[in-house]
């Protein structure tokens, strides 16, 4: 088994105790619910630059993977961690052509609170970290990845009162969050900053757990 799925498996295990660590320890802590949710991500641009004409780098548009714990309580608000992983090429975009620069995936690790408000709808804020998982030290990675980028993002998710299976509540999520990009190869071509990165994801998702 790869180190990049040895780390999926690991941290996949610690969101249930990350959510239920940030609920209050009161008789108002109810269940936990767990929500798998598969659908499609859009990354802008993660590198920018000219040198004999402009090319952009930028993921391909990639399956999202999520799993998110929310402790719900009697009031509106809950807590929530949620593990995101996503998988797709590494394009390049110059002259109206495309490069395929080999696979790269993303993992994160967000904590976060939860709102419910009317007619089946919740909002959510989170923060957390980022981790790029390229398949090969090359090209931007050849000098590694640079560490975990902290990551800041929101939520609005949509589950119909009628969309229910026993236990499974079904609805879908918009999802968006912001980074920012640079490696130990970029600092060392002249790149002084991170590039301001943004990734919009929209997922089917199932709840099993509390209501």
């Amino acid at each position: 088994m790869s180190r990049r799925f040895r780390t999926v498996r690991r941290l996949g295990g610690q969101v249930v105790g990350l959510v239920l660590a940030a609920a209050p320890p009161s008789p108002l802590t109810a269940q936990v619910t767990i929500q798998p949710s598969i659908g499609l991500r859009y990354t802008t641009t993660i590198v920018h630059d000219s040198i004999v004409a402009p090319f952009d780098l930028r993921p391909a548009m990639a399956p999202a993977l999520a799993i998110t714990a929310t402790s719900r309580t009697a009031g509106r608000w809950s807590a929530q961690a949620t593990l995101d992983f996503s998988t797709s090429t590494l394009e390049r975009h110059d002259a109206g052509a495309t490069a395929d620069l080999g696979r790269v995936s993303t993992l994160a690790v967000t904590l976060g609170v939860q709102r419910r408000l009317p007619g089946g709808l919740a909002a959510a804020a989170r923060v957390g970290g980022l981790k790029y998982l390229p398949a090969d030290d090359t090209g931007i990675f050849r000098s590694g990845t640079g560490g975990v980028l902290a990551l800041a993002g929101a939520a609005l998710s949509y589950a119909p009162p009628g969309a229910v299976a026993g236990p499974w509540r079904f609805g879908v999520e918009a999802r968006y969050d912001m980074h920012r990009f640079i490696t130990p190869a970029l600092r060392a071509e002249g790149f002084t900053s991170g590039r301001v990165v943004h990734r919009i994801a929209l997922a089917l998702e199932a709840g099993w757990g509390a209501p």
